[in-house]
């Protein structure tokens, strides 16, 4: 393996290890509100239940179904997840007025507030991203996408 690909894989997996139980964002998000319940229910997110409370901010109600292309998450990591936020009285499942078959979620306030907080810490990210990425040059950033995007779609 060529030194370049050790550094690219040391890097990514730096990136990956990131995303723990405990990590920097959570910490950052806990340390902006002093709700404990809040900070409570902020200790048990994972990155999936980060990635569908986003997406429920984008209407007042969601089809639960309609979750998984947007989110990049399984049916089945769905609804584990739209479970988990209702136990924590973040989001709510209602049946639909039209089809009562149909399972439709909507952020609870608290919900909302954890939503507002991780905007506001994708805003501080994106800040220092565009810091950093002030050093390539459109091409190169295009470049580097297309290559994190090719490494994400390899299948061991």
């Amino acid at each position: 393996m060529t030194s370049n690909i050790q550094q690219l894989m040391a890097e990514l997996n730096g990136f990956i290890a990131q995303d723990g139980v405990n990590d920097a964002e959570k910490q950052w998000a806990q340390q902006q509100t002093t709700d404990p319940d809040l900070r409570q229910a902020l200790k048990q997110l994972s990155t999936a239940d980060i990635k569908l409370i986003t997406q429920l901010t984008l209407a007042p109600a969601t089809h639960a179904k309609d979750l998984p292309i947007p989110t990049g998450l399984s049916q089945a990591t769905v609804s584990r997840g739209l479970t988990k936020l209702a136990k924590l009285a973040l989001a709510e499942k209602f049946r639909s007025l039209q089809n009562n078959k149909e399972v439709l979620v909507r952020l609870t306030t608290k919900g909302q507030a954890i939503a507002q907080l991780h905007t506001q810490l994708d805003d501080a990210l994106a800040a220092q991203i565009t810091t950093i990425a002030a050093d390539y040059t459109p091409a190169e950033l295009a470049r580097f996408t297309t290559l994190m995007r090719r490494i994400r779609e390899i299948k061991p």
